[in-house]
């Protein structure tokens, strides 16, 4: 089955936004037709998808430019990973740190830890498409150290623990935004000073047990959270 010409268009163009810089230009649309051998009109069905999916941005005077899809955190539970799928992005997480830590009394408590038990730290890097999109500091109980430990959680760590029988059922959730401190916005790439939004979960089990407590810093430029209010 023959490919449609603009979808084919559209295809080529977003590989070329995803390889170039944000703010990048591309050309004017009867350049576009020209080089694709297409009309105007099929150019600008295909330039009015990549709006639509946020690869694109127009502006008067100066052309459109190259920008980034918005991810979005939604009213109800989903992990990272899910949410990056949701947009048609390629999520990957580069684990920085993994290790056993010693609790303070804040966080025993946040994670309902025994007297002498120990905590779990995991700090990674998320990322979509390759970009970077998220900072990310989460402690478990120590009681997740075989599942955890010396593991692959370049992916989902909600994955990881529901495959060893334990799952997120709820979430208490703050969301706010901060200025991230310069090493966190060379993290991000983002201008020292930069703003983020950060979310804190911690998270329980179908039992009401705390499983993990997270912190993750979001760019504020490629995130965003919604939700729908009724009366």
């Amino acid at each position: 089955m023959a490919v449609l010409k603009h979808v084919a268009i559209f295809e080529t163009l977003k590989a070329r936004c995803i390889a170039e810089p944000v703010g990048a230009k591309l050309p004017p649309e009867r350049v576009l037709a020209l080089e694709f051998g297409a009309s105007v009109i099929t150019v600008r069905q295909a330039l009015s998808g990549l709006e639509r999916e946020g690869w694109i941005r127009k502006f008067p005077g100066s052309g459109t430019l190259v920008s980034r899809p918005r991810v979005y955190m939604g009213p109800g539970l989903s992990s990272y990973t899910e949410d990056m799928a949701r947009r048609g992005l390629k999520p990957f997480s580069k684990v920085m740190r993994c290790e056993r830590i010693k609790p303070d009394l804040e966080l025993r408590e946040t994670l309902g830890l025994r007297p002498m038990e120990g905590a779990i730290l995991l700090e990674r890097m998320r990322f979509a498409d390759l970009e970077p999109m998220c900072h990310e500091v989460s402690f478990f109980p120590d009681r997740f150290a075989d599942t955890l430990l010396g593991k692959d959680l370049s992916g989902s760590v909600h994955e990881v623990l529901r495959e060893s029988g334990v799952v997120g059922e709820s979430t208490q959730r703050v969301v706010r935004t901060v200025l991230l401190p310069l090493h966190e916005s060379e993290l991000l790439e983002l201008p020292p000073g930069s703003p983020a939004l950060e979310t804190v979960d911690t998270f329980f089990d179908i039992k009401g047990a705390p499983i993990q407590h997270a912190q993750s810093r979001y760019r504020f430029d490629r995130y965003e959270a919604r939700s729908t209010l009724r009366r």
